[in-house]
């Protein structure tokens, strides 16, 4: 009780004992008051509304509901006392087994014959209390298989099947199969036979076959009140090896990327997958795993669903596959042709073609070349010599650009890119000048200090002498005895100076007009070197004017020297 501020008397929960006479008292120094309040507490006591003692049976392993309807003010509590007389009051015992609904009802599940005895329900409230005894009878109950009686369980070959036979009854029924041929198949904790019963009454079958495991299964449930029995009969099932879809196809790889090709086959039992090659080799599972075929099957691979793989196609790998699709009842077979995609090289235009530098400069030379599958690049000099490796002077980088370094005057010319792959080959030109180029005679880069030509006796013979360079050279055609277009004033001595090697043995000196024919000979007492030169000296010739001239000075006059072998 509590008295507020204001005066009031607060009561909480009232019940019949705070029923009665309530005096308050106000008083100060002039005087006091008084009131009187009765309180009456209105309450019915509790009353259950079931039969004060009543029989209930159930089946064994059934759930029983046991009702306590109550009525009172305020509402009563109801509690049940068990026959091992545990209290249960709106609480959970035995894992859930036994409960107490907010209604009062005693629910137990999976009743057994230790369950039976006097139930007593108790509902109470301040009014009063009130009881009533269930007095439960647990009948035995005999064994019943859940599951149809008839049941057809279709199953594939290779296939593990569970049969279940799920059973209840009171006693509890043991569970055994018979088989097919008669034999009876007890529950196992584990087993590693084909056929195993396990303890719930669950029927496994491992790899089914048609031979050992198509035919009629019984579950057999048993206890001491009967027996229950159900039929389920396997039929095993097969079909042919089929390939989905079954149609010639065509299909494209780039060279160089990975070919995955599908095979999706189907059947009862699962069909084996092989592969023909374009070679007519045969690509299995169990050639993979064996590894005797050598090195050639590692780039394949032969995955579980039928997928056939090979990293890196090339132009080998381009033909016809076959997909073989076989089991016990049948084979199947699909083509594939694959294509392998190639593109010739092509050079893209180069910012620079042509250059021009100075001796001891740098300069680049850009090839970048595309293709399908990507086009190696290689470099021709103008020596027609390839660059087989970078060096100090030239290097050539990934991309194809090549780098020529510390330009020598030998480096002008033609440089060419080559760009090649299995597809083809494209060539570019680039040109080198360099400043002050030297001269260069009928194209050769290097000096050449004999040329051997041929020219029949007697005759006239024009020798190529092109020259080129920068500037334009002057062209100065001197032979051993003389130097062309000499301009004789008179009759002079003549020292004629030839410079021989180990094939001139002989030279051959010619006065144009007069054709006075003088062989000078060399010998090699007369041979002495002089900076690594071979220098034969032939006597002094004496060269006449003619006679019947009527020039008194020699005619100018065109002197030829042919080196003979």
């Amino acid at each position: 009780m509590i008295v507020l501020k204001n005066g009031t008397l607060f009561i909480q929960k009232a019940n019949i004992k705070d029923q009665g006479q309530y005096i308050c008292l106000a008083q100060n120094e002039y005087g006091s008051d008084k009131l009187v309040v009765t309180l009456s507490v209105v309450a019915y006591p509790t009353r259950i509304l079931e039969e004060k003692m009543r029989d209930i049976k159930v089946l064994a392993g059934k759930t029983v509901h046991l009702e306590c309807r109550t009525e009172g003010r305020p509402v009563p509590i109801v509690s049940w006392i068990l026959p091992n007389h545990t209290k249960v009051k709106g609480s959970i015992t035995e894992h859930g087994r036994v409960t107490v609904t907010t209604m009062g009802t005693l629910t137990i599940q999976k009743v057994s014959v230790l369950d039976r005895g006097h139930y007593k329900c108790i509902a109470s409230n301040p009014a009063g209390t009130d009881t009533a005894t269930v007095r439960l009878q647990v009948v035995a109950a005999p064994p019943a298989i859940l599951e149809e009686k008839r049941q057809l369980v279709r199953a594939e070959i290779g296939q593990n099947l569970f049969l279940a036979c799920s059973t209840y009854g009171d006693p509890r029924p043991t569970t055994y199969w018979v088989l097919h041929d008669g034999t009876i198949v007890q529950p196992v904790t584990y087993s590693h036979t084909k056929v195993s019963v396990f303890g719930n009454g669950t029927l496994y079958l491992r790899d089914v076959q048609i031979t050992e495991n198509a035919g009629d299964f019984l579950c057999v449930a048993r206890n001491k009140v009967g027996d229950d029995v159900q039929l389920l009969r396997v039929s095993v099932s097969m079909k042919p090896a089929r390939i989905e879809p079954n149609v010639f196809s065509r299909k494209q790889v780039p060279y160089g990327n990975d070919l995955k090709v599908d095979c999706v086959a189907a059947g009862v039992p699962m069909p084996e997958i092989s592969w023909g090659l374009p070679d007519g080799t045969l690509v299995n599972s169990a050639l993979q795993a064996d590894g005797t075929e050598g090195d050639q099957f590692k780039r394949y691979t032969l995955f579980n669903n039928g997928t056939l793989y090979l990293n890196k196609v090339g132009s080998d790998e381009e033909g016809d596959y076959t997909c073989y699709a076989e089991n016990k009842l049948g084979k199947d077979k699909m083509h594939v042709h694959i294509s392998v995609v190639t593109a010739v090289p092509r050079i893209e235009r180069p910012i620079l073609s042509y250059a021009k530098v100075k001796q001891g400069g740098n300069v680049r030379f850009d090839c970048k070349a595309i293709g399908e599958p990507k086009p190696k690049v290689f470099w021709m000099l103008p020596s027609k010599d390839m660059i087989a490796a970078s060096n100090e002077r030239y290097l050539v980088h990934a991309n194809g650009s090549l780098d020529v370094r510390n330009v020598k005057l030998a480096d002008a010319g033609e440089y060419v890119c080559m760009a090649r792959n299995a597809a083809g080959e494209e060539n570019k030109v680039y040109k080198l000048d360099i400043d002050g180029n030297p001269p260069i005679i009928n194209g050769f880069n290097q000096n050449r200090t004999v040329m051997k030509d041929t020219a029949v006796k007697y005759t006239r013979k024009l020798i190529d002498c092109k020259a080129e360079g920068y500037p334009v050279p002057k062209i100065t055609w001197i032979i051993s005895c003389a130097i062309l277009n000499t301009l004789v004033t008179s009759c002079l001595f003549f020292l004629c100076s030839l410079s021989v090697g180990k094939d001139i043995k002989r030279a051959l000196l010619w006065l144009w007009n007069i054709f006075v024919k003088i062989t000078c000979f060399c010998s090699p007492l007369k041979i002495f070197i002089y900076n690594g030169t071979s220098t034969c000296n032939v006597p002094i010739i004496l060269l006449r004017r003619d006679p019947g001239s009527n020039n008194q000075a020699c005619h100018r006059q065109m002197l030829m020297m042919a080196l003979l072998g």
